[in-house]
């Protein structure tokens, strides 16, 4: 009596119970381990973000660095008791990879079409972000599935010429969306890739030089110690410009404009270093 009792309970039970729904797939956020059938469309997976820190580091304290604030003066790295300012500095990040241990590289799974000024639109990855000390947050780059021990970062500073001349007053959802900017985009250049604004002292008549770079740069950087990535977590890389190391070689007294640009030209690789690769 008591066994049937017992196994009338376990057919009730049993009949009551109802199958959960959530997500079963192991590589995303909200991947559920307690579902029993997965839910249509309901995973979601991790995104790849890219955030800038930007510093300077003088020559009279070359062990500290400062963020760099736009409208202070700050001593020339040739000259420390010559004075200058740091007007704007505005640039673009493309095609960002991380580095598996391996030698792998992997960017995010997002495409897009952009319409072209001349021509048909092109199919890219969606892997651009705008950087300036003004924009605070991190710029998302898209979404990333991937896991392992990552060594660095590599990186293209500016755009490729056909990216430059896409049609911005078309995009919407995109880093390039810079129609309104006049920070970082000209009719005739197109997206201004690279776009800084310094003056030579800090006299109140000193006129603004304005310098815009277009080349690209392919810039590799490796983290301080390898970061394992498990499954389904977002992450975020952090960066680091020092704007002095752009001025270093430069007279700000005597040297015409042209050779502000081709010593600043020269030195854009040099500036960026890597300061983290962060599980979110």
């Amino acid at each position: 009596m008591r066994y049937c009792l017992l196994l009338s309970l376990l057919f009730l039970s049993l009949g009551c119970y109802e199958p959960e729904e959530g997500c079963l797939d192991i590589n995303a956020t909200n991947y559920d381990v307690s579902a029993d059938d997965p839910c249509p469309d309901c995973c979601t997976y991790p995104s790849l973000s890219l955030l800038f820190q930007h510093y300077v580091t003088l020559a009279t304290m070359p062990d500290t660095s400062f963020a760099m604030k736009y409208g202070t003066r700050y001593p020339s790295p040739m000259d420390t008791n010559h004075l200058f300012y740091i007007d704007r500095g505005r640039f673009f990040i493309s095609n960002l990879k991380l580095v598996k241990a391996n030698g792998e590289e992997l960017g995010v799974l997002d495409s897009v079409w952009l319409p072209l000024v001349v021509g048909d639109s092109i199919f890219v990855e969606n892997n651009f972000s705008k950087h300036d000390r003004d924009i605070f947050q991190a710029a998302k780059l898209g979404t990333f599935n991937a896991y392992g021990e990552f060594t660095g970062v590599k990186f293209t500073l500016g755009l490729a010429p056909t990216i430059r001349q896409v049609w911005v007053d078309t995009l919407k959802t995109t880093a390039l969306a810079v129609e309104n900017d006049t920070l970082s985009y000209n009719e005739t250049v197109g997206i201004m890739p690279v776009h800084l604004i310094v003056r030579r002292d800090t006299l109140p008549d000193t006129a603004p030089i304005d310098l815009v770079f277009t080349q690209e740069r392919q810039i590799s950087l490796p983290f301080e110690q390898t970061v394992f990535v498990d499954r389904g977590f977002k992450l975020k890389v952090t960066l680091r410009i020092d704007f002095m190391v752009l001025f270093q070689d430069i007279d700000f007294k005597n040297d015409s404009e042209a050779d502000i640009w081709l010593k600043i030209d020269s030195q854009l690789p040099n500036a960026f270093s890597a300061v983290s690769l962060k599980l979110e």
